[in-house]
């Protein structure tokens, strides 16, 4: 749902090389390469992202938000900004990361299924791929590791919508689908749970973006 990129060619060539059916890019970069992103041949959905990160300081521009030009997603980083997210009536996209995790968890989860509107959860893999690589000895990768699947399991089960990112730095470092599905296998996800995460959800959500649910 994420990837960034240095120049318009790394797009052209990650959309050669992987198989992610949606694509997407920081909003500012999207309309910088509009015209190279008409000009692919493969059958990808590519649209404009924007990443928003709330505490208690800026906890009002969730509710004063409302630009349609890019999907956004809010990555709270206290606990009174996630509570406000799952309250909001609107379709929400909250961004799990390491530094989120704490504030989006399984406590959070069942918050987002009492909520009246849509919830997705977009789990930055890439972000915890590196926090892995950069702590493979310590005790806190695994921890966050072992919180963010039960956190997606416990959404998964109660139909919170969950999609993958792949952003780690810019192309070549970012993850490619098949990496993902790789790590989700690893976690013990089954082959319907990953094609919910890396196909169905990301489509409700680009449906809800457009406006057609």
């Amino acid at each position: 749902m994420l990837v960034f990129f240095e120049s318009c060619k790394d797009v052209v060539k990650y959309v050669a090389e992987d198989n992610a059916s949606i694509l997407g890019l920081d909003k500012s970069f999207f309309d910088l390469c509009k015209d190279s992103l008409a000009e692919l041949e493969e059958e990808v959905v590519i649209m404009p992202r924007r990443i928003i990160t709330i505490d208690r300081k800026s906890i009002g521009i969730i509710t004063t938000h409302r630009k349609l030009d890019a999907l956004t997603a809010f990555k709270p980083l206290d606990t009174q900004s996630a509570r406000v997210l799952a309250k909001i009536r609107k379709s929400t996209v909250l961004l799990v990361s390491p530094n989120s995790l704490k504030y989006v968890n399984e406590a959070q989860v069942n918050f987002l299924k009492q909520s009246h509107s849509r919830k997705f959860l977009e789990i930055a893999f890439g972000e915890f791929v590196k926090l892995l690589a950069l702590n493979s000895r310590s005790m806190h990768a695994s921890k966050a590791f072992y919180s963010l699947g039960n956190t997606m399991e416990k959404a998964l089960k109660l139909d919170i919508g969950v999609a993958a990112s792949g952003a780690i730095e810019n192309y070549p470092k970012c993850l490619f689908t098949n990496h993902i599905d790789a790590l989700l296998f690893s976690m013990g996800f089954s082959k319907r749970e990953r094609r919910m995460i890396l196909e169905v959800y990301p489509l409700e959500l680009l449906k809800v973006w457009l406006g057609e649910e």
